[in-house]
């Protein structure tokens, strides 16, 4: 296991962007998604809080957290009605960055999912909260769960942009026209102003080398390159840009993740040297964009 230094020097950011990383199917790799893009994110010099909106405490395995925090340490106590500010931010990788913070979830949210609903700006709390005590980040990644009511709402709510995990298997590019009218029809209901855009969809936990339902979904050969010698238009990459949505290049399956996950590290610190750490990079190359455009 190598490990790298710490982040490079803070850089300013000109606006806050928020993040909901969403999909409407398990195991898409969601988790995975935002504690590798926090990290990246940070050792660019940006600094990262992840809030995490789902019970499993997936979060806690990726990144040694305390599993299940009681309500006051969790992000239970942010929808709680004499909330005035103190969130219950944690430092991640501390020992490696000084720019990662964590607000974690767990069964503590159980009963704020079941309130949302009957509580008249539910799913406005969050929002709501940050525009009333801002966090010090300069980007905020809401790891939701795959069901999308309440949490993915009150999520996307709070979000300036929505990035999306998709496997490329018969179920998840099934759903991958479900997400889109859900996406739109909260925009309609929730009269979101600004609305949040899609930054994208990322095929993830991509199998190219092996499993060849993935390489035909995308298009791909066993180099994970594009292929020429077949038409391209019915490959999910192509659909979603005919959309108008862009679609990022592949984050590939690898066992890296697993072995780093066990040492509750990002695939960056555990093993940098692994082309599979530099998948997330078009992805944080766009957020940086986004954190510095005039």
């Amino acid at each position: 296991m190598t490990l790298q230094p710490k982040s490079s020097q803070s850089k300013v950011a000109k606006r806050q962007i928020r993040i909901c990383i969403a999909s409407n199917a398990g195991g898409s790799g969601k988790t995975t998604a935002a504690v590798h893009l926090a990290y990246a994110i940070a050792h660019k010099g940006f600094k990262v809080t992840i809030i995490e909106l789902d019970i499993s405490s997936s979060l806690s395995t990726f990144t040694g957290l305390p599993m299940n925090p009681d309500p006051q340490d969790s992000i239970a106590t942010v929808f709680e009605p004499d909330f005035a500010g103190n969130y219950p931010l944690k430092p991640v990788w501390a020992e490696k960055t000084d720019k990662i913070t964590a607000i974690q979830g767990g069964e503590a949210i159980e009963r704020v999912i079941r309130e949302i609903p009957l509580n008249p700006r539910g799913h406005y709390l969050l929002q709501d909260r940050l525009e009333d005590y801002p966090l010090a980040a300069d980007v905020i990644l809401f790891d939701t769960p795959a069901t999308l009511e309440p949490m993915g709402v009150v999520a996307l709510a709070a979000s300036t942009h929505v990035l999306s995990p998709i496997k490329p298997e018969n179920k998840d590019a099934e759903g991958f026209a479900g997400f889109i009218r859900w996406y739109f029809r909260q925009l309609s209901e929730l009269r979101l102003r600004p609305k949040p855009e899609i930054l994208g969809f990322v095929p993830n936990r991509v199998d190219w080398a092996e499993t060849s339902m993935h390489r035909n979904f995308l298009g791909l050969n066993k180099q994970g390159k594009l292929r020429t010698d077949i038409d391209l238009s019915d490959t999910l990459p192509v659909l979603i840009e005919e959309m108008g949505i862009h679609c990022f290049p592949a984050i590939r399956q690898s066992n890296y993740y697993l072995n780093a996950s066990l040492e509750r590290l990002p695939l960056q610190l555990y093993r940098p040297g692994c082309d599979a750490a530099r998948d997330f990079d078009p992805i944080t190359d766009k957020i940086v964009e986004l954190l510095t455009e005039a």
